[in-house]
């Protein structure tokens, strides 16, 4: 089984948490805390492989804990366990593995349990203890973590147009839809290398294979037009690197 520490200061929301991961007989609970220190404390002790942690704690935030935990030389898979969806972008950020939302529903946290099995049975076939990001690396996870009405989407790599600011606000777009993201151009840019994306302009990253026509535009300069026929301006800092990228 699986060794699990909780992280909740709600008495009742621990103890539902716990009937269901108990339920799986998949996952033992080690041990449990409901403010920081005791928390920080407890999982340096106990070495848990995950951890059910909740953000807002009485006296801070599990997002504290998440930064302290990824320095450990073997550190646990993390579960966030919240009301609050607006954190999911950081969570993932923060490798997470996943982000259940309260209350809780048993049918989530089965499909949680088994995503955690399955990492967990890849970190033990390696026959090393990997960090989570590298775990994440050998899974292939080509997504990115958007919210939008309060669910959390995963995008695929592959269903990206580009990926552009706006009012100073950063989103995805898509064929069918644009989402709204808390991260900035620079990180998303190092999750998309090696993939088919390139960086055009100061505030926009594209998908090369979206990309139908080339219009050109003053002072050396280009408009980009996508399958949906949005366009996205390519600066003349970047215009070599786009004509030898799309070959005119």
């Amino acid at each position: 089984m699986i060794r699990a520490f909780l992280v909740e200061d709600e008495l009742f929301a621990r103890e539902d948490l716990k009937d269901i991961l108990l339920q799986s007989n998949k996952i033992e609970i080690v041990g449990e805390a409901d403010e920081i220190d005791q928390a920080i404390l407890g999982i340096h002790q106990l070495e848990p492989e995950v951890i059910f942690l909740d953000i807002h704690l009485a006296n801070g935030n599990g997002i504290e804990i998440a930064h302290q935990l990824r320095s450990l030389k073997n550190p646990p898979f993390i579960v966030f366990a919240t009301a609050f969806e607006e954190y999911a972008i950081k969570a993932f950020e923060l490798d997470a593995v996943d982000y259940i939302l309260k209350p809780f529903d048993e049918k989530r946290i089965e499909q949680t349990i088994e995503r955690i099995v399955e990492w967990h049975q890849l970190k033990k076939e390696d026959g090393q203890s990997k960090p989570v990001k590298e775990v994440k690396s050998s899974l292939k996870i080509n997504k990115l973590a958007v919210v939008k009405d309060e669910r959390i989407i995963l995008v695929d790599f592959e269903n990206i147009l580009y990926i552009g600011t706006e009012n100073r606000q950063v989103f995805v777009k898509t064929v069918n839809d644009k989402y709204a993201i808390d991260t900035n151009l620079y990180e998303i840019e190092q999750k998309l290398e090696n993939h088919s994306f390139l960086r055009v302009h100061r505030g926009y990253i594209i998908n090369l294979k979206f990309v139908t026509e080339i219009e050109q535009w003053f002072n050396g300069t280009y408009n980009l037009i996508f399958c949906d026929q949005s366009k996205v301006p390519v600066s003349r800092s970047y215009a070599k690197m786009v004509r030898q990228y799309l070959g005119f």
